[in-house]
């Protein structure tokens, strides 16, 4: 048994108001909308947000770490600058070319066969 009461439910439309600072813990915000929103320097820890969508959205020095991505798909998107480490990219494609192909032919133009 847990110590803690069961979760109310209610729906909140917030509009034209700054909630600044605020903490959300133990809530779900499925289905919710954010739009003309500032998210700046928001945190996201234990996070569950399969299916998230953003649309128009700046993500400019967003960090994403320890994070799975599996079948995510990035279009229409400035990537200048980004930078990817130690990442599985097995069957990562861009514009449909394997990108573990990419790096094999760069790394055999460059004498770097393992």
């Amino acid at each position: 048994m847990t110590d803690q009461p069961e979760a109310g439910r209610d729906k909140l439309q917030i509009d034209n108001m700054f909630l600044c600072g605020s903490r959300f813990t133990r809530v779900s915000l499925k289905e919710s909308l954010f739009q003309d929103a500032h998210l700046m320097a928001a945190q996201f820890d234990d996070v569950n947000a399969a299916g998230l969508v953003f649309h128009n959205a700046n993500l400019t020095d967003a960090k994403f770490c320890d994070v799975n991505m599996s079948n995510v798909v990035i279009d229409g998107a400035n990537l200048q600058g980004l930078a990817i480490t130690n990442a599985n990219i097995a069957d990562m494609t861009i514009d449909g070319v394997r990108v573990s192909d990419l790096i094999a032919l760069y790394d055999a133009q460059q004498g770097n066969d393992d």
